[in-house]
C-alpha cells in the first residue's frame, strides 16, 4: 500500500525523525529533530528550540540542546559518507533513536521541514504564511489544520491537473442557508482533512465530528456523491508514541469509524501527504 502511495504522488523526498527519551527505560519521548534526504543532499536538522527546552529542563535545557546537536551532525557526518539508510543505524546514544523512514513530496527544503513539522513536532512552530491580517488571524490549531489542507491539495494538483477547478468549492446544505465551502468537490466526491496530533486530540477530535457532519449533509443534499474525511496522525507503530498517547488514538480512530458509519461517511487516516492525496485521487 505504502509503495502505491509513494509513486501515485511522486515522492521525491525521504525523511526519519529524531526521538530523544530523556528519561530511559520510560517510554516517554521527545522529538528534538528529523534526518531528511532532498535533491540528492543528507541533511540533519534539529526541529525544537532551545529555549523549549530550557522552558522544560531549567539550566539544563541548554546541556540537552547541545547533546541534540552534537547527535544531529554525528549522523549528519555519517549521512554525507554513507548514506542516509546507514545515518539512521549510528545514532552515538543510546537515548535517542531515529523512527522508520518516510517517503513524501515537497518544494524544496523548507517545505520538506515543514511538512515533517505538522505531522511529528507538537512543540515546533510553523512559520506564518505572508500576507496574514492580525485581525483574522487563525488559532494555532486551525493554522495546522489549513497548512495540512493545502499541502494536499497541493500534492493532487501535480498528479491531477484537472482537480483543481475542484478546490474550494462552495455547495447549499440546507435551503435558505449559507453556501459551505469545501476543500474538494467533484462530481464524485466531497472530502474535508483533519488531523489528530499527539498533544491536541481532544481539538482534532472535535474539528472532525463538524467536518463529518457538513459531509454528512453533503450525501443528503446530494446522493450521487462520495464523503469521505481524511484524517492525518501519527503512525501507531511510531517509537515516539508512548503507551498512554497510543491508547488515546486507538480509542479515538475507533469513536471516529463508528460515527464515520453512522454518518455514511468514509474515514480514511493518513500518516503523510502523499498518503491523503493518493486516496484523494483514487477516489476524485
Amino acid at each position: 500500500m505504502n509503495t502505491l502511495v509513494v509513486s501515485a504522488c511522486q515522492a521525491n523526498a525521504c525523511y526519519s525523525v529524531l526521538a530523544w527519551e530523556p528519561v530511559g527505560g520510560s517510554g516517554e519521548r521527545l522529538n528534538v529533530g528529523a534526518l531528511v534526504q532532498y535533491d540528492g543532499a543528507v541533511l540533519a536538522r534539529p526541529l525544537i528550540r532551545e529555549e523549549v527546552l530550557r522552558c522544560m529542563y531549567g539550566s539544563a535545557g541548554e546541556g540537552a540542546f547541545q547533546m541534540i546537536l552534537t547527535t544531529l551532525k554525528a549522523v549528519e557526518g555519517v549521512a554525507k559518507q554513507f548514506g542516509f539508510a546507514a545515518a539512521r543505524e549510528s545514532v552515538p546514544l543510546a537515548s535517542f533513536k531515529f523512527t522508520e523512514a518516510r517517503e513524501t513530496r515537497a518544494d524544496n527544503e523548507h517545505d520538506l521541514l515543514r511538512q515533517i513539522v505538522l505531522m511529528h513536532f507538537s512543540l515546533s512552530v510553523i512559520a506564518e504564511e505572508p500576507g496574514a491580517s492580525a485581525d483574522d488571524s487563525p488559532t494555532p490549531e486551525r493554522e495546522v489544520n489549513q497548512q495540512w489542507t493545502t499541502k494536499i491539495k497541493e500534492a493532487i494538483q501535480v498528479q491531477r491537473p484537472d482537480l483543481q477547478v475542484c478546490f474550494n468549492r462552495e455547495l447549499v446544505l440546507v435551503d435558505g442557508s449559507a453556501p459551505v465551502k469545501f476543500p474538494i468537490l467533484t462530481p464524485r466526491l466531497v472530502a474535508q482533512f483533519g488531523l489528530l496530533k499527539e498533544n491536541s486530540q481532544s481539538q482534532g477530535m472535535e474539528d472532525a465530528r463538524a467536518k463529518m457532519w457538513k459531509l454528512s449533509l453533503a450525501r443528503d443534499r446530494d446522493a450521487n456523491l462520495s464523503a469521505s474525511m481524511v484524517v492525518g496522525m501519527p503512525p501507531l507503530d511510531s517509537v515516539t508514541l508512548s503507551d498512554r498517547v497510543r491508547a488515546r488514538f486507538v480509542t479515538n480512530i475507533g469513536d471516529l469509524t463508528r460515527e464515520a458509519e453512522k454518518y455514511d461517511v468514509d474515514l480514511h487516516t493518513a500518516q503523510s501527504v502523499a498518503d491523503a492525496a493518493a486516496y484523494v485521487i483514487e477516489l476524485a
